[in-house]
């Protein structure tokens, strides 16, 4: 069974957030074997709702995703998330230097000296 899903009817033209994003988790029914979803009249979806959709369209792997009416900048968002996930990730502390504070008295001096 196909199930379409018309995003401006759920949200507003513009997609923010990746808990809005989530909520569409609960909009595709159970049973659904294949899954479109219609961006006619979205005019914006930024990148954390992007990747939001990315992690339901990975989660739900039985399900085959197809998208409809994407605006050039949804699309563009599309490929820049997916592109973006696809490399792998290197996360570095560089210099970091951590502080150990005690108290409120040592915070306050902290901040007063990097001012």
């Amino acid at each position: 069974m196909k199930q379409t899903i018309k995003l401006r009817d759920i949200y507003a033209a513009d997609l923010y957030t990746r808990s809005r994003a989530a909520e569409l988790r609960s909009k595709i029914e159970v049973t659904t074997e294949e899954v479109e979803l219609d961006f006619d009249q979205i005019g914006f979806m930024s990148r954390s709702f992007a990747d939001e959709l990315c992690n339901i369209i990975d989660d739900m792997k039985s399900i085959k995703f197809s998208f409809i009416n994407r605006s050039d900048e949804v699309e563009t968002m599309m490929n820049k998330v997916v592109e973006g996930r696809s490399r792998e990730r290197k996360r570095g502390v560089g210099n970091a230097k951590i502080f150990k504070i005690k108290n409120l008295e040592e915070l306050s001096k902290y901040f007063l000296e990097m001012a």
